[in-house]
C-alpha cells in the first residue's frame, strides 16, 4: 500500500533553533577573533557591535557575544519556524 505524504514539510522548530544559534555563534567567533587577529579592520567590528558593547579584547565581549548570538538564534528561529509552519499549513 502507498504512503501519502503532505504536500508540504513543517520545518522543525527545535532543530532550526540549534541551527541557527550555533550559526550566529560561529559567525561572532570568527569575527572576533580575526577582530583580535587585524584591529585594524573595521567591518568586524560593526558585527561585534551588534552583540555587545564591550571592548573587543576584554573577556565580557566573549560573554556577552556567544549569549546573545544564542538568545537572538532561538528568538529568530521560534518567529520564523512558526510562522512558516502556519502559512505553509493553509
Amino acid at each position: 500500500m502507498a504512503r501519502k505524504t503532505a504536500p508540504y514539510s513543517p520545518l522543525n522548530v527545535i532543530a532550526l533553533g540549534w541551527a541557527v544559534s550555533a550559526s550566529l555563534v560561529a559567525l561572532f567567533v570568527i569575527c572576533l577573533a580575526v577582530a583580535l587577529a587585524v584591529p585594524q579592520w573595521p567591518a568586524t567590528h560593526a558585527w561585534i557591535g551588534l552583540f555587545s558593547v564591550a571592548s573587543p579584547t576584554s573577556a565580557k565581549v566573549w560573554i556577552d557575544g556567544i549569549v546573545f548570538s544564542a538568545a537572538f538564534g532561538w528568538i529568530a528561529a521560534v518567529v520564523l519556524g512558526l510562522t512558516y509552519n502556519r502559512l505553509i499549513g493553509r
